[in-house]
């Protein structure tokens, strides 16, 4: 039975682990999209531009951490190895957790969103609104399935005093 206090701690979990990848890709996709939208007037150069400028900022986020809570969790390892294994491991984690949600996301959602989302609603700033909305429920359906299914596979952020995830918060190199 899933409680509303439980409800409550998942979703902490979930903005805590996604609101600073969010950031980092809202950044790059509606930089992307205002640059080239700008420069071509094409909404569907602007919906591909905005599909990869969110991935690059979303990932690098992504990484960053995966990479960063891996190093911290292989520390008994010698530099180089704890450097290399704690990358292979940062690689996978983001790979198993966001891998099938971006191919959804980045072949289909989101250019179509950007690119049909202007012409429904009449004005580009809209549109795109509406259409990261829509994109962003589709991504974040797949990808929270794949870190609740795989978590043994994924890095995680230290445990804050009190705090209990509910599944294994280490990653072994196996």
């Amino acid at each position: 039975m899933v409680t509303a206090i439980s409800r409550r701690a998942k979703l902490r979990e979930w903005v805590r682990r996604y609101l600073p990848c969010e950031i980092a890709g809202t950044a790059g996709e509606f930089g992307a999209a205002a640059v080239a939208y700008v420069v071509t007037e094409s909404l569907a150069v602007a919906a591909v531009t905005a599909t990869v400028g969110a991935s690059v900022g979303y990932y690098a986020a992504a990484y960053i951490s995966a990479l960063r809570w891996s190093y911290r969790d292989q520390r008994w390892r010698p530099v180089p190895a704890r450097l290399a294994v704690a990358n292979l491991l940062a690689l996978r984690s983001v790979a198993v957790e966001f891998g099938p949600a971006e191919l959804i996301d980045s072949v289909a959602v989101r250019p179509v969103s950007f690119y049909l989302g202007p012409a429904l609603f009449g004005d580009v700033l809209a549109g795109w609104a509406v259409g990261k909305v829509v994109s962003d429920a589709a991504f974040y359906s797949c990808a929270i399935v794949s870190y609740e299914r795989f978590t043994t596979l994924l890095a995680h952020r230290p445990l804050e005093k009190g705090e209990d995830r509910g599944h294994p918060t280490t990653v072994s190199a196996a």
